[in-house]
């Protein structure tokens, strides 16, 4: 495959990929809070935000729930109600966020690279307490610290956390104290770019290494989500063999007690058995053992892949009807541009959909959603590292994989989107939040923030929070430090400097039309500042969590 191969030569040699992007982002943006203090909410007009259900009030996760569907239906937040979407509050954060903001009762959780976690209210932007991880690991190429460069989860009171240092730590939910933290791996330059679920008082987690170090071997590890005891960990690579870094974050079927992930290239061309790197793998949540893996191109051949093609996209878990029987399905976007559906029995491949060219930030780098039947996927068209750097997002039928509907974007999509009702939310490198009808990719809304987002959205309770946190290291990035909320408006908001931008009703033109695709089938398979306390003080040493040696 042609364009792989010029592909992976052009990021050798740049080495423009979504995760140095945002470590370059880092260092630009260190020691930016002296501008604002630190949980200083800048309010907006007020709001009257619905709570139609409990439900309502939750992102508790990276992907919302275990499927990592990304989405929700209860946020009230829909086509009916987005024209009176607009600026709530926005906080200004210490370093790049490339994760997605969670929310539990109220409270938004996110972390950047300066090491720590903030918990912020929800309805004011003020700023409840901020855990230091103490994580401040040195990337090698760029030469910056790194802190926390994944999602929190919180899950029965207990706010669970990755760091760049490898360590695993569990923060009481309400005080921002900590109860332990384990550190997973013991390998050098070992790295948490994962994020944590929870099923069944287990934590499970990816493992990868800083700057993909020839040598280092990627796996998922289980922990007790009691105590920190490391139960299983389950390498994707074979001694003698490396790569397979965990960057994606699993989506777990507790029905089958099936833990899905996908892997990173492998880093060095040894000669097979080399493992499971560029693949989709299965593993059993009780024991850790490796139920099936599906081996993507190039992956399978003599030697290890070693094309920077693989999976940094996260795992989706839907159930579609293919030919009037139900069929329960993984599907994930790879950085080739093609996105996967998988038999979550087997791991045979159902369908397979060619979305944008592998190139520079992906193809698929920004993990997809699904809902409805339909799976809305960003992807970046950046094959040619002197040609345009664009972004799109992309419908696809769940069932089929046939595209439905493509939007272009004027800069790349390497970061997450996420549906609310039907509606698919996506801010990428071009600074702008968009609203995109599901079905049809009309934009009905959409605001300029002024600054690019490498990190995902999250929705509740009426409410849209991101991470516009991504300083100019090129031409198509915005430099920005802040955590952003939008909520339903019931006052004008003219006056404000910040105006969203209403589109029209679906009724007439949008302002960015979708570019309806041929039907072909797809490829078959082959707010008031609150003070800020002093910083909650992590734990010496677990609490019962036992460490990797």
């Amino acid at each position: 495959m042609n364009t792989m191969d010029d592909g992976r030569s052009g990021w050798l040699r740049y080495g423009i990929t979504r995760r140095n992007v945002l470590l370059a982002g880092g260092a630009f943006a260190l020691g930016a809070r002296g501008v604002l203090a630190q949980g200083a909410a800048t309010p907006m007009p007020a709001v009257s935000n619905p709570v139609p259900s409990s439900a309502a009030l939750q992102w508790p996760l990276y992907g919302h729930d275990l499927t990592g569907g990304r989405a929700t239906d209860a946020a009230g937040i829909d086509t009916g109600t987005v024209a009176d979407l607009g600026p709530l509050w926005q906080v200004e954060i210490g370093g790049a966020v490339s994760a997605t903001p969670v929310i539990s009762d109220g409270t938004v959780f996110i972390g950047s690279y300066v090491g720590t976690l903030d918990a912020i209210d929800l309805q004011t932007g003020g700023v409840l307490w901020t855990y230091d991880t103490g994580a401040a690991v040195e990337e090698p190429n760029l030469k910056i610290p790194l802190g926390i460069t994944g999602s929190a989860a919180v899950d029965s009171g207990v706010v669970y956390l990755g760091d760049a240092a490898a360590t695993v730590h569990a923060i009481d939910q309400e005080t921002g104290t900590a109860i332990w933290k384990t550190v997973v791996d013991d390998q050098p330059q070992a790295s948490i770019w994962s994020s944590p679920m929870i099923a069944g008082g287990t934590v499970f987690v990816g493992v990868a290494s800083v700057a993909k170090e020839v040598g280092f071997r990627g796996s998922v590890v289980a922990l007790d989500a009691t105590d920190g005891t490391v139960r299983w960990q389950t390498f994707m690579v074979p001694e003698g063999a490396d790569g397979a870094g965990v960057f994606a974050v699993p989506a777990i079927d507790e029905a089958r007690g099936m833990l899905y992930v996908g892997t990173q290239n492998a880093y060095t061309a040894n000669p097979a058995p080399y493992g499971n790197p560029v693949s989709i793998v299965a593993l059993d949540i009780a024991s850790g053992d490796v139920a099936w893996a599906f081996n993507a191109p190039p992956g399978g051949g003599d030697s290890a892949p070693t094309d920077d093609v693989a999976f940094s996209a996260s795992p989706n878990l839907f159930t579609v009807e293919i030919d009037g029987a139900s069929r329960d399905l993984v599907g994930e976007g790879q950085k080739s541009g093609d996105y996967w559906a998988l038999d979550r029995d087997t791991g045979e491949v159902v369908w397979q959909a060619m979305v944008s060219p592998a190139g520079f930030l992906g193809g698929m780098e920004g993990t997809s959603a699904a809902s409805a039947g339909v799976i809305a996927v960003p992807a970046t068209n950046w094959p040619d590292f002197n040609g345009p750097a664009k972004g799109m997002v992309t419908a696809l039928d769940a069932a089929s994989g046939e595209v439905i509907w493509t939007v272009d974007q004027d800069a790349p999509a390497a970061s997450p989107v996420a549906i609310s009702g039907d509606l698919v939310f996506h801010a990428g490198m071009d600074g702008i939040l968009h609203a995109y009808v599901l079905t049809s990719g009309e934009e009905v809304w959409s605001y300029d923030l002024d600054a690019s987002v490498s990190g995902g959205i999250a929705v509740a309770d009426g409410i849209i929070v991101l991470g516009a946190a991504t300083p100019q290291i090129a031409s198509f990035v915005k430099p920005g430090n802040m955590i952003r909320a939008f909520g339903l408006q019931t006052v004008p908001i003219s006056a404000t400097p910040e105006v969203a931008t209403p589109v029209p009703a679906p009724a007439t033109p949008p302002v960015v039309p979708a570019t309806p695709e041929p039907s072909a089938p797809a490829t078959p398979p082959p707010g008031t500042p609150t003070p800020t306390p002093p910083e909650a003080t992590p734990i010496a040493t677990p609490v019962g969590g036992t460490p990797v040696v």
